[in-house]
């Protein structure tokens, strides 16, 4: 796909931040790929997959893409209804015979529609659930069964939004039951053989262990992290098993919610349509296995995930082509982040600069000074200034305007600081920036801001 000159300058400016971010944070690695019209636009891995050994991250590399799963799980089961093999308001029960002896009354009236919109009342992970700790392994597929059949449901069935990793994994014994075959072949089956060229697992498998990432703790004492072992999910991989890597995952959301060949559109435009609040929650709504995000400047739809040592998240920003992923291997809430900044550099852009300016526009930066890092857009009239230290770098970006090209000014920045002031650049023979001069304070490049730093220290 030949992509217009605002989005390569937008992603210019994105590759530029990421990279920035990855060297001069201790996140240890992450993927990104942001997809339009189901074509990448933009795939790559920063930072490295294993803190100890510095082996660098590849866009190959698999994560556990964790609660993905249950997108998956959605798809398949949508598709049994397309089907007509059963519905969504029919009975849990009608297809589960293991579980006919529940305790709880309530548990006869969960529908498969109850299940998929985390609305069954069903706890959320097990009476024990230490196994997210790694201290034992995750519920086989018998362990599943008896603890459900063993607890009272927290809630009715379809009385409020209660997400449940066990409600999950009786839909994936759901499938397992229809089919008459195990989880895994009905994904191969409903899902992986309609994806072109996907080489996604259903659940870790120890023979796959070298396309891994290693997982990463958050940062403990002494600004270190952990290395974490991987664990399949085993009984839970219905809700959270799923392994992958951002192009694939990102090419199943892509295909599920705007493409062909896995539902059909109708079916698309149900799922994009229902949705259920979520108590405590008031921006964010829960579908049939899908998260709906809203923010003041866009809708996102899809799914987060979290396993030990892993942080995930893939969406479809609502009324555009693009799907984004992004993977990183260590527990810190940023993967949601991450997209929606990558998501408002390319609004922004687009909304700041004219085809023709984007084509000649100047990138300039990093610029560095003793309080931040920046990052210029330029032409004649215009540019955009963002601090890019950060993981919301829309959050503190100036607009400046220019009457000569050679010289700009800021007007929306705080009176605190230095409105009206100029802004100018120095180049070098061949029109490469080299540093901003603001309101007399000098910002150089990388290298030369250390010179200045190192100097500064030893006098």
């Amino acid at each position: 796909m030949r992509q217009n000159p605002k989005e390569a300058l937008a992603l210019r400016v994105v590759d530029t931040w990421l990279d920035y971010q990855s060297r001069f944070t201790d996140l240890p690695g992450f993927q990104v790929c942001l997809r339009k019209k189901g074509q990448i636009v933009f795939s790559k891995a920063y930072g490295v997959a294993n803190l100890t050994t510095q082996r660098p991250l590849k866009t190959t590399d698999f994560f556990h893409i964790a609660s993905h799963s249950k997108t998956f799980t959605s798809c398949a089961i949508l598709q049994l209804v397309e089907q007509g093999k059963l519905a969504l308001h029919h009975f849990i029960l009608d297809y589960l015979p293991e579980l006919k002896k529940h305790k709880d009354k309530r548990f006869k009236k969960i529908t498969i529609r109850d299940l998929l919109s985390n609305r069954s009342g069903i706890f959320r992970d097990g009476l024990d659930c230490e196994f997210w700790n790694l201290q034992k392994p995750f519920p086989s597929r018998e362990q599943l069964i008896q603890e459900v059949l063993a607890s009272d449901l927290i809630f009715g069935p379809n009385e409020q939004t209660k997400y449940s990793n066990m409600a999950y994994s009786l839909l994936g014994l759901i499938l397992e039951n229809v089919l008459g075959m195990s989880y895994q072949k009905a994904m191969e089956s409903l899902v992986f053989k309609k994806l072109k060229g996907v080489k996604l697992l259903t659940d870790y498998e120890e023979a796959h262990r070298d396309r891994f990432a290693e997982g990463h703790s958050r940062t403990l004492w002494e600004g270190k992290r952990l290395t974490f072992e991987h664990a399949p999910a085993r009984g839970l991989a219905s809700a959270t098993g799923f392994c992958g890597n951002a192009e694939d995952t990102s090419l199943f959301f892509d295909t599920f919610l705007c493409g062909k060949g896995l539902v059909t559109k109708e079916t698309q435009q149900e799922i994009l349509a229902l949705n259920w609040a979520v108590k405590n929650e008031p921006e964010t709504r829960y579908g049939l296995g899908l998260v709906f995000d809203h923010f003041s400047d866009m809708d996102l739809v899809g799914h987060k995930g979290g396993y030990p040592g892993f942080s995930t998240y893939t969406a479809h920003w609502m009324g555009t082509e693009y799907v984004i992923s992004v993977l990183v291997n260590a527990n810190e809430y940023l993967p949601v982040r991450i997209a929606r900044s990558l998501l408002q550099i390319l609004q922004k852009i687009k909304t700041t600069f004219m085809k023709e300016e984007a084509e000649t526009a100047l990138l300039g930066g990093p610029f560095m000074d003793k309080w931040g890092t920046s990052l210029c857009v330029l032409t004649k009239k215009k540019g955009l200034c963002f601090m890019i230290d950060t993981w919301a770098p829309c959050g503190s970006v100036s607009v400046l305007t220019s009457k000569d090209g050679e010289a700009y000014m800021c007007d929306t920045q705080s009176g605190f600081y230095s409105p009206g002031e100029k802004i100018t650049f120095a180049k070098d023979k061949d029109g490469t920036l080299l540093s901003m001069k603001w309101s007399g304070s000098l910002s150089p490049l990388e290298d030369g801001f250390r010179e200045d730093l190192q100097a500064m220290v030893l006098a």
